[in-house]
């Protein structure tokens, strides 16, 4: 390959491979679809979730890759005054850097996740308090602490229950629960 076609390539590698890392950090909303017709191998490595669905940890990857690909055999030429095999060196060097660090940084965020939503039917059977009081007919609000969040729901029940009352949830309506009196010890 002569100086000038692989000046090209790594120019090319290291404005794509920025540009589309630059898109892709800023464009959280946007999700484009890109259908590869060949399957890729599914390889498991720990703390990194890759899906078929979304691959939210390779894309970063290879970007990395392709940016420091580019920039590192450009990087081998200025400062080091390289033939196309140092450079390539460099260039593969660089890549591999870059893909590490996208790599690590997926990781601590995978790491980072949190636990799933709290299902409200998993609220069965705790206790929880009264905030505004439950009427015959009108639905009042409880308060709990669960999974270390506080959740406040609409609360329904078949008898009137002042505020302050602490109560048992029996079931779950729609976004509300069904609670019943609990008297004091």
């Amino acid at each position: 390959m002569s100086a000038d076609v692989l000046e090209l390539v790594f120019t090319g590698s290291a404005v794509l491979g920025t540009a589309l890392l630059l898109l892709s950090s800023i464009g959280g909303g946007m999700h484009v679809r890109v259908h590869v017709p060949m399957r890729l191998p599914h390889l498991h490595v720990p703390f990194v979730h890759v899906s078929r669905a979304d691959n939210a940890t390779g894309m970063p990857m290879l970007l990395g890759f392709l940016a420091m690909f580019g920039i590192g055999g450009l990087f081998g030429a200025v400062a080091f005054g390289l033939g196309p095999i140092g450079r390539m060196l460099v260039a593969v060097l660089f890549g591999t850097c870059g893909a590490a660090v996208a790599f690590g940084t997926f990781a601590a965020l995978r790491r980072a996740e949190g636990h799933e939503p709290t299902a409200l039917r998993d609220l069965v059977g705790r206790r929880a308090r009264v905030i505004v009081s439950i009427g015959e007919r009108a639905r009042g609000t409880v308060v709990l602490t669960y999974d270390g969040a506080v959740q406040t729901l609409a609360a329904t029940a078949s008898g009137p229950i002042p505020r302050g009352q602490d109560v048992e949830i029996l079931a779950v309506q729609g976004m509300g629960v069904t609670v019943r009196s609990i008297p004091p010890p």
